[in-house]
């Protein structure tokens, strides 16, 4: 079994990048926000037809992290041993912890990030929720919150992943750049 995990900064393509990764591998995905959202739900009894409200995410998810930094990795690690998939990918890490249980699974790091103007331009192009409307000195505020985690030091957050990344992918280009680029990073 092989286990990639991928982070990525707001707006840098990491879905794109996530779906080109399971076509070349014929990979399964495993989104750790899906995970949070499916937990939410249970916990505040939210039925599936109803919105979730972002701060009852933000509160399972790090209600989950207390409990142990890497809960949401394990629970796909888990299904990809329980279902024998060839290929698990892992999206949505957001701590080093995160990170550490693709690592100690024997899987690799995938970074994914863009220059802040080209993230903030997508975002605003996908006019989906609020985030779209914020200016870029607002979106480079909360950019960096998000980037830096939760905590004091390396220890959380989206930066740190992607510094310490065994694959880098900057998606500054085209779509057909990125689909070249991730090519020639990621080998069956």
């Amino acid at each position: 079994m092989k286990i990639i995990g991928l982070a990525g900064t707001a707006g840098s393509g990491k879905d794109t990048v996530a779906e080109m990764i399971c076509v070349l591998l014929k990979a399964h995905h495993w989104n750790t926000s899906d995970f949070v959202r499916s937990v939410t739900r249970h916990v505040f009894g939210v039925s599936q037809d109803t919105p979730i409200i972002r701060d009852q995410l933000y509160a399972v998810a790090n209600e989950l992290r207390a409990l142990n930094q890497a809960t949401t990795v394990q629970m796909g690690i888990m299904q990809a041993r329980e279902r024998s998939f060839d290929v698990q990918l892992i999206t949505g890490l957001r701590s080093v912890g995160e990170a550490d249980a693709v690592r100690a699974a024997g899987g690799i790091i995938v970074g994914v990030d863009a220059s802040p103007q080209v993230r903030h331009e997508r975002i605003q192009s996908r006019v989906r929720d609020a985030e779209s409307q914020r200016d870029f000195e607002a979106f480079l505020k909360q950019d960096t919150l998000e980037n830096k985690g939760i905590g004091d030091g390396p220890q959380r957050g989206i930066r740190s992943i992607i510094d310490s990344a065994d694959i880098l992918v900057v998606n500054d280009g085209t779509l057909d750049e990125l689909k070249d680029q991730v090519a020639a990073k990621i080998k069956p």
